[in-house]
Formats: C-alpha cells, sequence, structure tokens
C-alpha cells in the first residue's frame, strides 16, 4: 500500500516530549517525562464502513493478515464479522466499530498497512504538550463534549455508540476526534499495574504476551468523566468482543 495512501487520515505527530502519567490514579504513577520518536495516528477511530472494507476483501479468511494466536482464536469462535455488526445501535457506517477483540483490531490494521498504537502513543496524541486533563483541554466534561455516563448509569437503557464527529469539541490537542469516551480504544501494550517497571524514557512499550490483558484507553458510553481523561487506563483480555472497545491505528514513522 502506498505511503501517501496509509497516511491519509492520519495526523503525522512529530518528535517531542511529554508528560506520561499523573497522580489522579495509582495505575499512572509515576508521571514521568517521555521522548516520543515521530510517529502518525488516525484522526478519527476505525469506522464502521472503513471496517468493512477488512471484511469484503476476505479478512476473515486470509491468516495473512492475523498474528498464529488471533488466526487460531477467530477460528475457535467461527466469526466473520465482528460482535454487533447487525445491530442498529452499533452498525452505521460513520460510529467506531465495536465487538471486536484484541486480534481483529490488529488483523484489520495489518490489511490498512498500520499497527496499533502504543499507550504512550495514544496519551501523547491525547494529552499533548500542555498536560491536559481532558483531549479538549480542562473544561469538565459534558455531554457536549463526549458520548459517557456520569456516575456510570447511561441515560438510556439500551444505549448506543454515536458518530465518531457527534461531539465536536471532542478533540485533542493535535486534532484526533472522539479519544474520550463513545468507545475505549485498543492499544498495543499489555496491561501492567502502573509505571514503575516500564519506565523506559524513549518511546515505552509493554509486551508480555498476546494472550495478556491489553491496554484500552479513552473510556466509552458506559464510563464516567474520570475515565474520560488522557491518562486514565483500562484493560481486558485480548478475546473480548463486547461493545465497550474500538481503536483507531498508528504508524512509525522512525
Amino acid at each position: 500500500m502506498q505511503a501517501n495512501r496509509v497516511l491519509q487520515d492520519m495526523i503525522v505527530i512529530d518528535e517531542g516530549m511529554f508528560l506520561m502519567g499523573s497522580i489522579e490514579s495509582l495505575d499512572e504513577e509515576p508521571p514521568h517525562q517521555v521522548h516520543m520518536s515521530s510517529f502518525a495516528i488516525d484522526r478519527i477511530p476505525v469506522t464502521n464502513q472503513l471496517y468493512r472494507r477488512f471484511i469484503d476483501a476476505g479478512g476473515y479468511t486470509n491468516p495473512a493478515y492475523w498474528t498464529a494466536k488471533g488466526w487460531e482464536f477467530i477460528q475457535r469462535i467461527g466469526a466473520t464479522v465482528p460482535n454487533y455488526w447487525r445491530d442498529g445501535y452499533w452498525n452505521q457506517d460513520n460510529h467506531p466499530v465495536t465487538g471486536i477483540s484484541w486480534w481483529e483490531a490488529m488483523a484489520c490494521a495489518c490489511f490498512l498497512g498500520k499497527t496499533l498504537p502504543t499507550e504512550a502513543q495514544w496519551e501523547y496524541a491525547c494529552k499533548g504538550l500542555d498536560n491536559r486533563r481532558f483531549p479538549w483541554g480542562n473544561e469538565e466534561p459534558t455531554q457536549e463534549y463526549a458520548n459517557f455516563a456520569p456516575g456510570c448509569e447511561p441515560a438510556e437503557l439500551y444505549r448506543s455508540s454515536t458518530s465518531v464527529d457527534e461531539h465536536p469539541k471532542n478533540v485533542s490537542y493535535f486534532g484526533c476526534l472522539d479519544m474520550a469516551g463513545n468507545l475505549a480504544e485498543w492499544c498495543l501494550d499489555n496491561w501492567s499495574f502502573d509505571y514503575t517497571g516500564h519506565m523506559a524514557h524513549k518511546d515505552p512499550c509493554l509486551i508480555t504476551g498476546e494472550e495478556d490483558d491489553h491496554i484500552a484507553r479513552g473510556g466509552c458510553g458506559l464510563h464516567n468523566e474520570d475515565f474520560l481523561r488522557c491518562s486514565s487506563r483500562d484493560w481486558y483480555p485480548p478475546t473480548i468482543r463486547d461493545n465497550l472497545i474500538g481503536f483507531r491505528c498508528a504508524l512509525n514513522l522512525y
């Protein structure tokens, strides 16, 4: 796939330094300076419309896009599309795809010539250089900013996703949309309780094993405002295919 096509609808983020983590939650400690090499990240999450390209190209029948463990998993469960693919609450073209395991996200990213962002890349793209609390700045979240659930109680029993441009104020320091609420986003890294054991000061990424829990960032429509913070972390097994998680892709430029 040609480089200019791969970079289409991505934001190129130059090499720089930022403060990763916070003192607001134990799993975000200790805050530390990180040197990031240049990378590109999707401006919006991967939508159902884009994910359909992966399906229509035979993504679920071609092992070339999958890791060995991912291919074994998808064959074992017999999946040919994501969960919620035919559910009207979740399947609109301009809504982020959901109901996908970490392995499905990785396979689609491979098909697109990309990968998943590390959690450091994700946080840098969200927080930028001014150490803001939320993608849009320091203003406290309201429903005008993001699709989330105050007090973790959704307003509607049958909640749904929203389009990736439903909340135009939900834009990060570097211009990424929809990084808070709506759906959490898979990252490349495995989960660790905090940063004590992997405080690499340049391009950190913790890999322990594909089958271990993986980081998800950004909160979702079932999470409260605390999960919308740029530094907030969550984690799930790579097998989960619930309506909590989607993804956006990244591309290393170094």
